[in-house]
Parts: C-alpha cells; sequence; structure tokens
C-alpha cells in the first residue's frame, strides 16, 4: 500500500504504508487488550473470581487463615464474612494513582513488581492484571487464603526479602493492626528504594464501640484509629519522600463515613 505525497515545491513523493506496522500500532492494542478491558469491568472480575472461589475453597476446600502478633482481634472473623466482595471495586481508589504516576514517569506497569497486602479475594490481583501489571510480578498477602495466587501471611512479619517491590499497596488494612509502626516498618522493609506505597483506610464519625452497637456486635478491625493521612505519614517518618496523591478531607466532608487515601515514595 501507498500513497503520494505533495511537498511546498509541487514535487510528489511516495511514501509505503507498512499494513504490519498499522496493525501493531492502531489494531492490535484495541483488540489486544479486549481480555483486559472486560477485567475492568465489576462483572468481568466478578465472574473470574467466583468460579475460582467456588473451585478453591468450596470444592477443593482450600480456606486457610493464619494471625500474629499485631493482628486485631475481630480480623479473621470480619473478613471472612466478607469473601463474596470479589470484584473489589474499592482498590480501583488506590490502583488508579498509581498507574497514573507510572503514566506520568513513562514507566511500563508491566515491569513493576507489586505487592498488595490483604486483598482477602482474587478480585484485587485481577483488578491490577486490568491495569496492566503483569501476572508474574505480582505477589499478594493475606491472613485469609484460598487461592495459590495468595500467599497466607502477616503484615506484621513478612516473608518476603528486603527491598523486593517497586510498589506496595495497602488497601483497608491499617486499620486491622494493633500495632500500625511494626505494620510500616515491615512495608518499608520490602520495598525497594524510591518504591511507591499506596495506603487506604476508613476514617468514621462514630466510636468503634457504636458502630459495634448498631451494626456488628464487635469492633471492627482495631480501636486504634489513625484519624489523617498526616497520622500514616508519620508511621514511616523521615523514610518519606514525597506525596502524589491524597484524600484528606473529613473535616468537611457531609457524610458520616469515608476513606482516607495517600499514595507516596519513600527515599
Amino acid at each position: 500500500m501507498s500513497t503520494d505525497m505533495t511537498a511546498a515545491d509541487g514535487s510528489t513523493t511516495k511514501h509505503r504504508r507498512s499494513f504490519r506496522r498499522a496493525f501493531q500500532n492502531w489494531i492490535w492494542p484495541i483488540y489486544g487488550d479486549f481480555p483486559r478491558e472486560l477485567l475492568k469491568t465489576k462483572l468481568g472480575r466478578f465472574t473470574i473470581a467466583s468460579w475460582r472461589y467456588a473451585w478453591y475453597s468450596l470444592i477443593l476446600r482450600r480456606l486457610r487463615t493464619t494471625s500474629g502478633a499485631g493482628v486485631a482481634a475481630s480480623t479473621i472473623r470480619h473478613n471472612v464474612r466478607g469473601m463474596l466482595d470479589l470484584h473489589v471495586e474499592r482498590s480501583s481508589r488506590l490502583i488508579d494513582p498509581v498507574v497514573a504516576w507510572a503514566l506520568a514517569r513513562r514507566i511500563n506497569v508491566a515491569d513493576l513488581k507489586i505487592l498488595t497486602i490483604g486483598p482477602r479475594t482474587e478480585g484485587e490481583i485481577w483488578n491490577l492484571i486490568s491495569r496492566g501489571f503483569r501476572r508474574r510480578n505480582i505477589k499478594a498477602l493475606d491472613l485469609i487464603s484460598y487461592s495459590p495466587m495468595v500467599d497466607l501471611g502477616d503484615m506484621h512479619s513478612m516473608a518476603y526479602p528486603h527491598a523486593s517491590f517497586d510498589v506496595v499497596l495497602a488497601g483497608w488494612v491499617i486499620s486491622y493492626s494493633d500495632d500500625k509502626q511494626r505494620a510500616a516498618d515491615e512495608i518499608a522493609r520490602v520495598a525497594k528504594p524510591g518504591a511507591i506505597v499506596a495506603i487506604g483506610i476508613e476514617w468514621g464519625r462514630k466510636t468503634p464501640e457504636q458502630v459495634a452497637a448498631e451494626k456488628t456486635g464487635y469492633i471492627v478491625g482495631s480501636a486504634q484509629r489513625l484519624p489523617s493521612v498526616r497520622a500514616i505519614l508519620d508511621l514511616f517518618g523521615d523514610r518519606m519522600d514525597r506525596v502524589y496523591f491524597q484524600v484528606d478531607d473529613q473535616d468537611i466532608a457531609p457524610e458520616e463515613s469515608g476513606d482516607l487515601l495517600v499514595v507516596f515514595r519513600l527515599r
């Protein structure tokens, strides 16, 4: 295939178009990304995660739990009750800012080694894959695991070597720690120098005791709350370099509860 190009002086130059190049640059990215695009939908993630949950947990009965020093008393009980949250839409609130940082820096997210702490189910892993993270570069750790994709372990004492990950994602797990400083120290230990850390926690205007009396019958997570993004960052002290994204506006929010989110870089 070729086309004629006319220059300003009236001369004509013939340029050959490569169908192969057009396919690689324009067509393949559309169709080749189709499976990942499906995983970006709640239905896509729920479908694959639910079938795998049924196979590993209900049929093979591989669901296991563990605990450790620093884990809040209600952690296992509360999260086992929430196992059917298989599409894990909430994880996007941290994943998307991390991907935006990588794109702005011209970094291929597929090359980043990422640890997600406390995904509970495979849904968060499929969400990461849908955003471009490569399966072999994803590690997941939880106190509850039925899946070969999720390592059974405690964030207060992780079995991973020092400086293993480019990104550490800790979505709504620090709230389940009675020893938050130790959890932060472990995150910093397994993260590479200059790694990105993304942390989310839930805040609420009601006390843990009020929530227990009205909804759950027990205190969800630790009674030791982190009141602000600043309190999260203080756990990392001078190891924190700069903040790329944060949501910390509970002081003006009309709702009774919401999230504190922060994405930052370690030195």
